[in-house]
């Protein structure tokens, strides 16, 4: 529900529609090859993800679908375009591995307490907007700086660490009495 109106602004937001064009822009990164337009690509999906929550609170239109839409379309645009990379020069699948080790641990997480009945509040938490930034810059780094993607690598391992031991200690404060 939007904090604004305390009305639920349904699924056609400006928001959501942002959130969802990184769908499309992960998959379109499968199958272009032009640095330019890689490029232009990864910016566009950075951006989205950056304007999508700004909109939503400028605008009111908030809601717990906006709120679960937004990472799961990050997670699968980064999910996507990390794949296009495999394999090749400069990722291979262990590094590959650590970039993605903090979408699967909250996914996971996630999945596994609705399986057993618990409701794990789903928030933006700093480790997670940290490593997402690096995952990005990763993609930058990858077509632009080869040389750069293991230092990228390991600051997202880093991060990844970090956002999980903070996600997890969010998690048991506020999610596993069941009542978030």
């Amino acid at each position: 529900m939007s904090e604004r109106s305390g009305r639920d602004p349904g699924f056609l937001t400006v928001s959501n529609l942002l959130s969802l064009t990184r769908i499309p822009l992960g998959i379109s990164l499968l199958a272009i090859d032009d640095r330019g337009l890689l490029l232009a690509i990864i910016t566009l999906g950075a951006a989205t993800d950056f304007a999508d929550g700004v909109i939503a609170r400028w605008s009111g239109t908030e809601s717990e679908i906006g709120s679960l839409l937004d990472p799961f379309c990050d997670k699968l645009f980064v999910l996507l375009g990390l794949i296009s990379f495999l394999p090749g020069a400069y990722l291979d699948w262990a590094g590959f591995l650590v970039l993605i080790l903090r979408d699967l641990f909250t996914a996971g997480s996630w999945l596994l307490a609705r399986i057993v009945g618990r409701r794990l509040p789903f928030r933006s938490r700093p480790g997670g907007k940290i490593t997402t930034g690096l995952q990005v810059g990763t993609f930058f780094a990858l077509v632009v700086e080869p040389r750069l993607v293991p230092l990228f690598v390991l600051a997202v391992g880093a991060a990844s660490v970090y956002a999980i031991v903070d996600y997890g200690m969010y998690g048991v404060r506020h999610g596993l009495d069941g009542s978030a």
